[in-house]
């Protein structure tokens, strides 16, 4: 799930890359501050999808494994672990408890490349000319 979870982020962070670089121009002024502003916003809802995509997943193997019944239980325990804030409330039973360490090392993982593309794509924003290109 780990490799599955890591190759999705990649290819998303990837196409998002190059449709920034073919459609990046040079621009001044209030219309680059805009221009900005708005692509840092859907980048940020993208990677946000994403990551509530690769919870899904998690969600679907704790279902699929049956160490949860309901879709509910397995998304919650699967939200919360990822974003390694671990409740508690819901555990998984015992012959699987060590996936929850699992998904929030996934998690981590995950946020950090996000944060490391965001800032990237912020700096080749600001910094502007033939960088952002």
């Amino acid at each position: 799930m780990i490799a599955a979870t890591v190759f999705f982020h990649a290819v998303i962070i990837a196409a998002t890359a190059a449709i920034f670089r073919a459609t990046t121009s040079t621009i001044h002024g209030a219309a680059r501050f805009l221009r900005d502003s708005v692509y840092l916003t859907l980048l940020s809802i993208v990677l946000m999808a994403v990551h509530g995509v690769e919870i899904l997943m998690w969600a679907g193997l704790f279902l699929y494994i049956d160490a949860f019944q309901s879709f509910e239980a397995a998304f919650y325990f699967s939200a919360s672990a990822y974003t390694t804030l671990g409740f508690g409330d819901v555990l998984l039973p015992d012959e699987w408890r060590l996936l929850g360490g699992t998904v929030a090392a996934d998690g981590f993982l995950l946020f950090g490349l996000s944060a490391a593309f965001l800032f990237e794509t912020t700096a080749r924003l600001r910094l502007g000319g033939a960088r952002a290109n």
